[in-house]
């Protein structure tokens, strides 16, 4: 990460048909790009996952095989979501998830994926070692932030924007020597 606090952030969830990228795929993408502290662009996009939703995952995130049906492949989104990404720094809540499951995307098309990447579980425990627990349910109660659609990609990433901003209100320009902390490099 670079040592300035210019540098493009992008807070991105997702939702998936299961726990493993080796065995599911990406339902939604949800993305806030942030430059210079101003949201500069959005990304909302439901995905094909060409594979059913179980049932237990439309409970937690309401989303249906019906939705998805229509729904773009994520080869038909790739260079989209490449361009919106581009030079930023990926920051999500259990980063390796996410990330892990937009990799594993790329490379079913062919496509090398590697940025550097930031962990808002991990700055959660480094910001508040007094919390036992940093899931994001008791990071938004903590917050006392309303969010409307919980499990849906884009409102669980607005959530992290939110956390950031409330963070910086806190912390300052401190708060990026605390991002770097957490920071992984892509190799």
């Amino acid at each position: 990460m670079t040592n300035d606090n210019h540098r493009p952030l992008v807070f991105l969830d997702i939702e998936t048909t299961g726990a493993t990228a080796r065995t599911s795929r990406i339902t939604e993408i949800g993305a806030i790009r942030v430059e210079n502290g101003k949201v500069v662009k959005e990304f909302r996009q439901l995905v094909n996952p060409e594979q059913p939703v179980p049932p237990f995952i439309s409970r937690m995130t309401g989303i249906h095989d019906e939705m998805l049906w229509d729904a773009p492949l994520f080869q038909t989104i790739a260079d989209e979501l490449e361009m919106f990404l581009d030079g930023a720094l990926f920051i999500a809540h259990n980063v390796t998830f996410d990330y892990g499951f937009i990799k594993a995307e790329f490379a079913s098309i062919g496509r090398n994926f590697s940025m550097d990447r930031a962990c808002t579980v991990r700055l959660s425990r480094r910001l508040h070692p007094e919390h036992r627990s940093h899931r994001l349910d008791l990071v938004i109660e903590r917050m006392q932030v309303e969010v409307l659609n919980r499990h849906r990609a884009y409102d669980d990433a607005e959530v992290l924007w939110k956390f950031f901003q409330e963070e910086y209100l806190t912390h300052g320009a401190h708060l990026f020597e605390h991002l770097h902390k957490v920071t992984s490099v892509a190799r």
